[in-house]
């Protein structure tokens, strides 16, 4: 069972500080390290996805469009107040789905390229109003992709710094559900390091 209207929150506003790059135009598996994730997204049960960046047109984001256009209902937002930290990312992405009626919201990283379609709709498929949140977790820790229902929006617009929506799952404030994923589909490529050893993972897979 699922809610009717699950907004995907995209969050594409890093600096990539670690990187001195834009690590989302990088190359990575005949794509775009910011695109793989999209490219699942669209075949999931997402109704409606919200793109937040940091500028207005992204040059990783322009080569998906015309398949996000086809795919799912989608708007690119931009987070003016991005360089304060990941929170207000979010928030501004809270802020739209709540304009759009969302019922819940399903927070996405740009740079976690390799999570599945069949990821998202296992954290779809076991929304219920027990819980207020349904979270990945890698046998150590919940990461996103994260399903928030609609009742914890309040909370999240709350929240302040870097941390995003895992600072407050940690206070124990929300009652949730942990879903147990491969560590490997819940990578997130923060380094030029993590980046090179991923694409020669992934390059021989093209062939």
């Amino acid at each position: 069972m699922y809610n009717e209207n699950i907004v995907g929150i995209y969050l594409a506003a890093g600096h990539s500080s670690r990187m001195g790059t834009c690590k989302l135009s990088l190359p990575l598996a005949g794509d775009t390290l910011g695109t793989m994730a999209l490219k699942e997204i669209v075949k999931s049960k997402i109704n409606h996805l919200v793109i937040v960046t940091k500028d207005f047109q992204p040059n990783w984001l322009r080569t998906i469009e015309p398949l996000l256009t086809n795919s799912i209902h989608w708007e690119h937002i931009i987070s003016l107040q991005a360089h304060l930290g990941q929170s207000y990312s979010l928030q501004a992405g809270i802020q739209r789905a709540k304009q759009v009626g969302a019922d819940a919201v399903l927070v996405f990283l740009a740079d976690q390229p390799f999570i599945t379609s069949q990821l998202i709709d296992k954290l779809i498929s076991r929304t219920s109003n027990e819980h207020d949140f349904i979270a990945s977790f890698d046998g150590i820790s919940m990461k996103p992709p994260i399903l928030f229902q609609k009742k914890g929006f309040d909370s999240l617009l709350k929240i302040k710094g870097d941390q995003g929506a895992r600072r407050l799952l940690k206070t124990g404030m929300l009652n949730g559900l942990k879903i147990n994923t491969d560590y490997h589909q819940l990578i997130d490529i923060d380094t030029l390091e993590q980046y090179e050893t991923y694409k020669q993972i992934v390059s021989p897979q093209l062939g």
